[in-house]
């Protein structure tokens, strides 16, 4: 696609729409961005941009600012409703998505997409270390947090791109194409988005929607849904899982990861690894498979996963106070990984839960089995908190609804014993309260430090 000259109108003003503009001035585009939003940091980078010649509108969007557009480039967070979505598709102008546009312009195609519900940004840093260990040039990007299009100038031909990849991303691909495409699992998230379990599935397969023949597909076996799109894909399907598994792939036998591609192999002692729980097993199986196929060897992939220190915010260990430890897993933000955060706790543990936030708009009834034997209290805060305290009511586990983070964790210690795990697996979006996960992380940090 040629835009030299061309009216492209690009919405949302985060990083993804900041170096997608400035991408299109490069190719000669006469570019304008237009943000609903307008806050003191949206104005500092839209005027960035007008210094780059790039037209900005802030606050609003109106046909006046993107009539004679030729393309719109959305980012991942811009709704199908946004004025400037259905002023173009009423017009039939293209639409597409940023990783879309950073693929047509990418040197290279060994592109690995990697997407999922929950563990994509640890299994796409995990692939990262496995390749660079093995020498492999290598760039790590998408929504891990710097954007795919923002790394082109670092890309060659012989470069791997290991892409993080969300449904939002995915919804507006056209010929996108990973040559390695993995979906780790999927489950219940972004309802206030996509509306149903229907449409968020069709997002999350489209990863494999341009794959052919010489293309290979990596997912998780355990997975229902993800077992039930297989018939549909084209690609070499590999599957990863919990157990022994007759396809090609790998799987957990003990502790042991066991690799069956060539012959059967043990790969590494999941105990040496930093990284726990059942999600993060599962991660590690998924990058495994990826450097696997990558022809990274056995040994290379196994040191970069035992030298690898888990991201923060996910299950990450903050403090032993008299016995009582803290777990951060601020990332957690549907009812999936909350499951995985119960399920990553020992059989033996007791655990206080803190809860809430911003609902999706979705239930957490598959959560509730979870509770049993492990959860001896759960503490709910933010939005949330009202509906939440609803649906747990009737599991006989303790309810305590507090308004702060710094109330959620003394009351947590308050009534926590020795050998209990207090669990921060919110469940639930912070933009009630804080301006992401990380914010709202390293407040949870920052009061559980305060007790020592």
């Amino acid at each position: 696609m040629d835009f030299k000259n061309k009216k492209v109108v690009v919405v949302g003003l985060g990083s993804t729409g900041f170096n997608s503009a400035l991408f299109l001035v490069k190719k000669g585009a006469d570019v304008f961005l237009t943000e609903i939003n307008s806050t003191e940091q949206i104005y500092k980078e839209a005027s960035l941009l007008n210094g780059k010649g790039i037209r900005t509108e802030i606050g609003k969007h109106t046909e006046e600012f993107i009539t004679g557009m030729d393309i719109l480039v959305v980012s991942p967070g811009v709704p199908d409703n946004a004025l400037p979505v259905r002023y173009a598709e009423s017009r039939n102008i293209p639409v597409i998505s940023e990783i879309e546009l950073a693929f047509m312009f990418s040197p290279t195609k060994k592109i690995i997409g990697i997407t999922g519900t929950n563990g994509k940004t640890t299994t796409t840093a995990l692939t990262g270390a496995i390749l660079k260990k093995a020498g492999i040039p290598v760039v790590v990007c998408g929504n891990i947090g710097n954007p795919f299009i923002g790394e082109i100038e670092n890309i060659t031909e012989d470069t791997y791109v290991v892409l993080e990849v969300s449904s939002f991303q995915l919804e507006r691909i056209k010929s996108f194409k990973p040559f390695i495409g993995c979906l780790l699992n999927i489950a219940e998230d972004h309802f206030d988005r996509h509306l149903n379990m229907e449409n968020y599935i069709k997002a999350k397969k489209k990863i494999f929607f341009n794959q052919n023949e010489n293309d290979f597909a990596i997912l998780n076996y355990e997975d229902r849904y993800c077992r039930d799109i297989t018939e549909e894909i084209r690609a070499n399907v590999f599957f990863f899982g919990h157990k022994s598994i007759e396809e090609k792939g790998v799987y957990k036998k003990g502790n042991v990861i066991i690799s069956k591609l060539n012959g059967t192999q043990e790969i590494l002692n999941i105990g040496e690894t930093k990284l726990w729980g059942k999600g993060n097993i599962e991660n590690m199986m998924a990058s495994i498979l990826i450097g696997l196929l990558c022809n990274v060897s056995p040994e290379d992939v196994r040191e970069a996963i035992y030298n690898f220190t888990p991201l923060p915010h996910r299950l990450e260990r903050i403090a032993d106070i008299n016995g009582v430890l803290f777990i951060n897993d601020s990332k957690s933000t549907n009812p999936h990984s909350v499951i995985n955060a119960l399920e990553s706790i020992e059989d033996d543990k007791e655990a206080i839960l803190i809860m809430g936030g911003r609902n999706k708009n979705m239930t957490f009834s598959s959560v509730v089995p979870h509770f049993k034997k492990k959860v001896v209290l759960i503490i709910l805060i933010g939005e949330a908190k009202e509906k939440l305290a609803r649906e747990f009511k009737n599991t006989g586990v303790p309810l305590i609804l507090v308004n702060t983070i710094k109330d959620a964790v003394n009351e947590a210690f308050k009534n926590a014993k020795s050998g209990n795990i207090i669990m921060f697996s919110p469940g639930c979006t912070s933009f009630d309260m804080f301006n992401n996960y990380k914010e709202r992380g390293d407040a949870f940090k920052k009061e559980v430090l305060s007790l020592l």
